[in-house]
């Protein structure tokens, strides 16, 4: 099992954010989040990191993972399409698509879905804490469709699974459901009695105490 991990960058990352965070710290936050989600995946077979952005690929480069640059301005869906393909191509057999902004999950969360007894054709689907999101899509080939990431993509993921008569194996899982996209998720994270380096970031930097003020 591999783990796809496609990134926009670090230059003023997540928008949604821009009301509570400087770009500066919203290219901090998403660094430190992509060492915490590289670092839950380090058990797998391989790692690829998938990017257009220079500065993101480096960073990759530099947690020694692999990196892919992507092919052209299609969008997180194309993305990890891309790097299903070219994994099936490569004769991998099965591939997780893991969010760049999920810091909280663990190597044990990781773990039970790449231990999964499924046979090809087969998927896993992780949804977001509002079942709305699709925080992780695992799939026994990786290139067995092409993902459409986007609100309500974890009922349309299960649906385009059963249209090709795969019947999806969903999973609820606390590290993976919380992706860090908008300031109600932010003020979750930071009320979390977690540890992870991009709590320590938010903490120390004094983001977290000014997220719960408000």
């Amino acid at each position: 099992m591999w783990a796809v991990v496609p990134i926009k960058g670090f230059d003023a990352p997540k928008q949604r954010l821009a009301g509570v965070l400087s770009p500066d710290e919203r290219g901090a936050l998403a660094e430190h989040m992509l060492r915490d989600v590289l670092a839950a995946l380090t058990a797998l077979d391989g790692v690829v990191v998938i990017s257009g952005d220079e500065g993101a690929l480096n960073a990759a480069r530099g947690a020694g993972v692999r990196v892919m640059k992507e092919r052209g301005p299609g969008g997180y869906s194309a993305a990890v399409g891309q790097a299903g393909e070219v994994l099936a191509g490569e004769g991998i057999g099965a591939m997780m698509h893991v969010p760049g902004d999920v810091p909280l999950i663990t190597a044990a969360e990781v773990a039970q879905i790449a231990e999964m007894d499924v046979t090809a054709p087969g998927a896993c689907v992780v949804p977001s804490r509002d079942h709305d999101g699709t925080n992780c899509l695992a799939m026994w080939p990786p290139d067995l469709m092409q993902p459409a990431f986007g609100p309500d993509s974890f009922n349309r993921h299960c649906q385009m699974l059963r249209d090709c008569a795969v019947v999806p194996n969903v999973l609820e899982l606390d590290g993976f459901a919380l992706d860090i996209d908008t300031p109600d998720d932010l003020r979750l994270f930071c009320a979390g009695q977690e540890d992870c380096g991009s709590l320590q970031y938010l903490r120390a930097s004094g983001i977290a105490a000014r997220m719960l003020r408000n």
